[in-house]
């Protein structure tokens, strides 16, 4: 549930943010700081609360996941990915360019596999319980495909101020 309540409140910090940001404001601007809010927050604090909730308290996890064959000793190495994640989501803060999409990559990758895993007890098993179908499948789905999203948004962003700023000024002196 702390990862659901993360991603409803990214876009309205990454919001303020904006609406606060000392840098002059453009199209550029605006996506990298939403960007930068969705890799820190629902990517990288979610993941660590997540590994911690692994961690922790992993019988409870899976009994909540709906995975009770056993006591929920898979739950150590999903902790471990969850930590890896969510430690390099916080190093987006500081790191740029192509570590963000490699951060989205190895997410998409867990995040997706994840939903797999997801529909795929729900289709074999018969498995509805809400840690199963509930906000963790549509977590596993939205998280990445935004994050995604974002960085081409920004990407294009970019190249389109790169062009710009590459292009000759024009004269408004018809002589020239």
């Amino acid at each position: 549930m702390p990862a659901l309540i993360l991603t409803i409140l990214t876009p309205i910090a990454a919001w303020y943010h904006v609406r606060r940001d000392s840098q002059p404001r453009s199209r550029e601007r605006t996506i990298e700081i939403f960007l930068l809010w969705w890799l820190a927050v629902p990517i990288g604090v979610a993941s660590l609360l997540s590994a911690a909730f692994h961690v922790f308290d992993g019988p409870a996890i899976a009994d909540m996941v709906g995975f009770t064959r056993g006591d929920g000793g898979f739950q150590f190495e999903n902790a471990m990915g969850d930590l890896a994640i969510g430690v390099t989501g916080l190093l987006c803060i500081r790191f740029r360019g192509y570590f963000w999409l490699a951060l989205l990559l190895v997410a998409a990758i867990q995040y997706y596999g994840d939903a797999y895993g997801h529909f795929y007890q729900w289709i074999e098993n018969d498995n509805t319980k809400s840690g199963n179908i509930g906000p963790p499948l549509w977590l596993d789905l939205i998280v990445p495909t935004l994050g995604l999203v974002l960085y081409w948004l920004h990407q294009r962003a970019s190249a389109a101020s790169r062009a710009q700023a590459a292009a000759p000024a024009r004269s408004s002196d018809p002589a020239a």
